[in-house]
């Protein structure tokens, strides 16, 4: 599948700090930035382009791209199956959350009716499966050299619509609604290069109790990256593995000489 690339722009300070010059062929550039990746358009993208680039046409709610490119960051997901995603990171429209006029959201909505983060229109979502059908990483951040580098500061995390409706009235699940000791449990794991760097969790779901607005989590102890992996884990062996992500804040640092 064609792979769709996306510009967004960088928030918060963008400096460059340093371009001093010692002769005509021996320069030295430093660039330092933080990098808010928040799955919406631009200032180069009015919405209906976006949209349309995106998802392909005003009625999509999601979009199933074996790699969607923003700002340096790389999401994967694999591709198949009845519905084109097997797992991994697909982008959502805020709108599959709208149960208006009988509408039924689907295993993507997530758990707010306002969309994403600070009510914004787009949010990805997270399906953890057997390893087999997942990426070899979620989130791959192109480093252009050895000296330079990229460490991941924060991202926002929510349920979805199905996994708490699943924890509390137990549709789908064999054992019936949660109880005490049941949970869901997210972690992020930093790599650089083949090591794994650290791993921070959130819990998403503990026995009755469930995030039930985006909720900040902080990524900053991974330290120095260029990779990310997600991961979900459930006390019930049948409960639905997603989650939604956004606002996942950078800081990006590119040194040249």
């Amino acid at each position: 599948m064609k792979t769709k690339m996306i510009s967004r722009v960088l928030a918060g300070a963008m400096a460059l700090l340093a371009v001093s010059c010692l002769s005509s062929e021996d320069y030295t550039t430093q660039y330092e930035s933080n990098i808010l990746v928040g799955f919406e358009p631009d200032n180069y993208y009015e919405w209906d382009e976006f949209v349309l680039n995106v998802f392909g046409n005003e009625t999509d709610t999601v979009a199933f791209h074996e790699s969607v490119c923003i700002s340096a960051m790389y999401h994967f997901a694999t591709l198949g199956g009845e519905n084109g995603f097997q797992g991994g990171l697909l982008l959502c429209r805020g709108k599959d959350a709208d149960a208006s006029a009988g509408r039924k959201p689907s295993r993507f909505a997530v758990y707010d009716k306002d969309g994403g983060n600070l009510k914004s229109r787009c949010y990805a979502v997270f399906h953890d499966t057997t390893s087999a059908l997942m990426p070899e990483h979620c989130i791959r951040i192109a480093i252009p050299n050895a000296e330079s580098s990229c460490s991941s500061t924060s991202m926002y995390v929510h349920n979805v619509q199905a996994a708490v409706q699943a924890a509390r009235t137990g549709e789908g699940l064999s054992g019936g609604p949660f109880e005490a000791g049941d949970y869901l449990t997210l972690t992020v794991t930093g790599y650089k290069g083949s090591a794994s760097t650290g791993s921070v969790e959130m819990r998403l779901i503990d026995g009755v109790q469930v995030v039930d607005e985006w909720k900040k989590l902080d990524t900053s102890s991974l330290g120095s990256i260029d990779a990310i992996d997600f991961h979900l884990a459930s006390s019930r062996s049948d409960f639905p593995l997603y989650c939604c992500l956004d606002d996942m804040l950078y800081h990006y640092y590119e040194i040249y000489r």
